[in-house]
């Protein structure tokens, strides 16, 4: 599995589909799609541990692409607290499974792992 992180349209995408032959994906969801784009919308649609092992299961090859939604202004709403740390939570441990991951800044990827 790769993962893929960078802030909001920093070109993960375009990045994903020029360097990681990326044709086809999912927005926001896990399903039968090889690649998710907007992992982010994905935890708020209630994805977590289990969803993931059981995606991954079926994607070994999957390639993971995720806003960073942890840096800047802190949310007063808590349940937005709640989200963006989730999302934190869940893209370490798909760091941590990942054969590669990349970090996206101004459309340009630089492996960090």
């Amino acid at each position: 599995m790769i993962l893929v992180i960078g802030g909001r349209a920093q070109g993960k995408l375009a990045f994903a589909k020029e360097t990681l032959g990326v044709t086809d994906y999912a927005d926001g969801v896990l399903d039968d799609k090889n690649c998710i784009c907007h992992f982010e919308a994905a935890v708020r649609r209630g994805a977590d541990i289990p969803a993931l092992e059981e995606y991954l299961a079926r994607h070994p090859n999957a390639v993971i692409l995720c806003d960073e939604v942890g840096c800047g202004i802190v949310p007063m709403e808590k349940e937005e607290r709640a989200w963006r740390e989730e999302v934190g939570r869940l893209c370490c441990y798909l760091a941590k499974r990942a054969e590669r991951v990349y970090r996206v800044f101004c459309g340009i990827g630089e492996r960090i792992k």
